[in-house]
């Protein structure tokens, strides 16, 4: 039976906080660019958000900024946490940063 909390006697969108990531090594988000397919490995310590935070809530505020135009930009797709970079950094639109 399906709880009322969406899961099966827990959260739909379990999560460790980026401040767990750190403490337990794991320093490093790979995502993906939903227009090009281009994966990225991020450093968790270089995004600006309170320690708190869970990290599927990332998704929402990182953009690529080679694909944007100016009416859209693209999402990106949370694929793994690492413990050390797997893929080189590409440039994000980081959370936070408002034009």
């Amino acid at each position: 039976m399906v709880s009322s909390d969406g899961g099966f006697g827990g959260s739909a969108q379990p999560s460790p906080t980026i401040g767990q990531c750190l403490n337990g090594g794991m320093g490093w988000l790979e995502v993906e660019c939903l227009r090009c397919r281009k994966r990225v490995s991020l450093p968790l310590s270089a995004i600006r958000r309170p320690s708190n935070s869970p990290v599927w809530a990332l998704e929402a505020g990182l953009r690529r900024r080679f694909c944007a135009t100016p009416r859209y930009r693209p999402p990106v797709r949370l694929i793994k946490l690492t413990a050390k970079r797997e893929i080189t950094p590409y440039p994000l639109d980081h959370l936070g940063d408002e034009r």
